[in-house]
């Protein structure tokens, strides 16, 4: 979790885009799993998980083109520097420079600071000032097991939700839960029409991991990083799951009283689409 400088709202919906678009960017080229996210007015929340297990697979040469597209080289003018073939191949060849950049696409903090630093220095351009943009680094819990996963990601989707933006979990926007809604609807639509829809393929295309994959998953032994256990829980079950939790009871915080059934029953219409895009709502898969 990080917050904006003195708790500032400095994201509004433009760039919280920004930062949905940069968490979908870097979680691309690095070996982070992003299981769900939310970015609101003046903090954003991420659940992810490192992976040194796929990181480990990568060549030398995949180390070095994902590195150099995360973090361009510059002249000392500052101007971006497009690496030719010759760089490339002169770096692969420098053994220790690839396993320290191997090690840093399956940082947490690397993540981190690059999603951060480059959302900064655009912000800060955009307004003319400079100075800081984030307060501290960022704060980080561990997940100890899958019921704690599940716990944090659906305090992550609800957050909108319960901090009063929007009327139904449903209706949040920039948040991972958009993305299991569309994995559902998908495959809603596929059942109709009696197209084949092998497990986990409505969010094959999607840069959140599925459902599938959100369990406890890393243990190490002899052999090194292992990743086992997969949550047996569905997109719907999650969803469903989602909604009974927006019915409890915070102190000062919105909870869902008086709507009918939950929110597979309330996207089932055939106006579940247009409620959405009512609300903004943009496809988070593309």
């Amino acid at each position: 979790m990080s917050r904006c400088v003195r708790r500032l709202h400095c994201l509004q919906d433009e760039r919280r885009d920004w930062v949905e678009r940069s968490l979908r960017y870097h979680a691309s080229l690095m070996a982070i799993d992003v299981l769900t996210y939310a970015v609101m007015n003046n903090h954003m929340h991420v659940v992810i998980r490192i992976r040194p297990d796929l990181v480990k697979e990568w060549s030398g040469r995949e180390v070095v083109d994902k590195w150099l597209d995360l973090v361009p080289r510059r002249s000392c003018f500052g101007e971006l520097m497009e690496a030719d073939e010759l760089t490339r191949q002169l770096f692969v060849a420098d053994e220790a420079w690839v396993e320290e950049r191997r090690a840093r696409l399956c940082s947490m903090s690397w993540f981190m600071r690059l999603v951060k630093q480059k959302l900064a220095i655009r912000a800060n351009k955009e307004d003319d000032v400079s100075g800081y943009f984030w307060d501290e680094r960022f704060k980080s819990v561990a997940l100890p097991d899958q019921r704690a996963i599940l716990a944090c990601m659906v305090y992550v989707d609800l957050n909108p939700f319960r901090a009063g933006e929007f009327d139904l979990p449903e209706r949040g926007r920039f948040v991972g839960m958009q993305c299991r809604i569309e994995s559902v609807r998908l495959a809603e639509k596929t059942q109709s029409s009696g197209a084949i829809n092998p497990g986990g393929e409505s969010l094959s295309k999607s840069w959140i991991v599925p459902l599938s994959s959100c369990g406890m998953y890393a243990y190490f032994d002899e052999v090194g990083w292992v990743y086992d256990y997969p949550c047996s829980l569905t997109e719907e079950g999650y969803l469903r799951l989602v909604g009974q939790t927006a019915r409890m009871q915070r102190s000062g915080k919105h909870s869902l009283s008086g709507a009918p059934d939950g929110i597979i029953e309330r996207l089932g219409g055939n106006d579940w689409l247009d409620l959405l895009e009512g609300e903004g709502f943009q496809s988070r898969n593309s």
